[in-house]
């Protein structure tokens, strides 16, 4: 299952938005620990292009991966520059490295079911500078 962390990690950095949708199964959800749920082809494919119409220079490490039957967790940095809001965010051209970890489950073809995304959105606010440092 590294090849799907792998798959992940190149499919965001080539910025190709078919790619990164067909890594979820068509009814496939991606869940923001902070709060968005995203179901379904169509919402991850906005979801996708306004990350990466945000941060034009979007890019991802893996820096390890395991699976156990059809969960998987793929623990990353995310690189970028913020340049236009995203939600309630403007665009700082701040640069963020940011942390996170993927947790979830696979459908029977090994595309992803359901996932949580656990990153640190007070450190990305942050480093952007529309939090005050601690």
């Amino acid at each position: 299952m590294v090849s799907l962390a792998a798959g992940w990690a190149a499919a965001w950095n080539r910025h190709d938005v078919g790619a990164v949708v067909a890594w979820y199964a068509p009814d496939g959800q991606h869940h923001m620990a902070s709060g968005n749920t995203y179901a379904g082809h169509d919402a991850i494919r906005g979801m996708v292009e306004r990350s990466l119409a945000g941060y034009p220079d979007l890019s991802f490490t893996v820096r390890s991966a395991f699976t156990a039957g059809a969960q998987f967790a793929i623990e990353y940095t995310m690189y970028g520059s913020q340049r236009v809001a995203i939600g309630d965010r403007p665009g700082t051209g701040r640069a963020i490295t940011i942390d996170g970890v993927l947790v979830g489950t696979t459908d029977a073809h090994g595309r992803v079911a359901a996932c949580v995304d656990y990153l640190d959105h007070h450190d990305l606010r942050r480093q952007l500078g529309l939090v005050p440092e601690s």
